[in-house]
């Protein structure tokens, strides 16, 4: 209940400022600000602070506590032809902890407080550009449920519990054995970076939100190709024997 409670406080709070605020400050230039004076950490402890306590990361223990994690058990977000699909890998690697669970590498939380900053036109050139790409996702006419089912965003992996780097609810971006981001991850940073600044400033802009989020989610789900293929081989995982965890190399 916590959680629904908080996504409607988030869109309304969020579209009450866009009215007044629509005409201020570039978001691309508080994103570059921010990443000049302490890098992504601010941009995430900023859109943290800017939601309500009671988030889509709330564990049962409350906020801030050890139980708290980005992703619910719960499959309200999820579309048939997304769990059809994580079913089917989860029963291709049966007892397989690294491939069990769904990971958003852009947190789904950030998808409706972004949604309620957009004109409808900007929600439309959303569906417009991005359904081709991912037609499974856009099967929902619910903007905010098919971006929380674009392939290119997921990331199969343990449980949450089962990790050491679980990101809470910052972004949780593929890595190479080196370590590297990922191609596909660094088009996802580039639109989580500037979706974080949108939300914090209020304000959206035409240039930045064609150039700064919609231009990397059309190269990112480009890259991922068309498919749903959820993918357990890009899923890389180092275990630590001391802890029983998993995290990212």
């Amino acid at each position: 209940m916590h959680a629904q409670a908080s996504s409607e406080t988030e869109y309304a709070r969020a579209r009450s400022r866009r009215g007044t605020e629509r005409g201020g400050a570039s978001a691309g230039g508080a994103i570059l600000a921010l990443q000049r004076t302490a890098g992504n950490a601010a941009v995430t402890a900023m859109v943290q602070r800017s939601r309500h306590e009671h988030g889509d990361g709330c564990g049962p223990t409350g906020c801030g506590g050890s139980e708290v994690v980005q992703r619910a058990k719960g499959n309200d977000w999820k579309l048939g032809s997304t769990s059809t699909e994580l079913a089917s890998v989860k029963a291709n690697h049966p007892g397989d902890p690294l491939v069990d669970t769904l990971h958003h590498i852009i947190p789904k939380s950030l998808f409706q407080p972004f949604l309620a900053l957009l004109t409808p036109a900007q929600v439309q050139q959303i569906t417009t550009n991005l359904a081709p790409l991912a037609p499974d996702a856009f099967a929902s006419p619910n903007t905010d449920k098919a971006l929380k089912n674009v392939p290119a965003n997921f990331r199969i992996g343990p449980r949450p519990e089962a990790r050491s780097d679980d990101p809470g609810s910052g972004i949780d971006v593929n890595t190479t054995a080196s370590g590297n981001t990922t191609p596909r991850s660094a088009q996802l940073e580039n639109a989580y970076n500037y979706m974080a600044a949108a939300i914090a400033a209020g304000a959206v802009t035409q240039p930045d939100f064609d150039t700064q989020f919609l231009a990397p989610m059309i190269d990112a789900c480009t890259q991922h190709g068309t498919a749903i293929n959820i993918d357990p081989a890009r899923a890389t995982w180092v275990s630590d024997p001391a802890t029983g965890k998993y995290h990212k190399p």
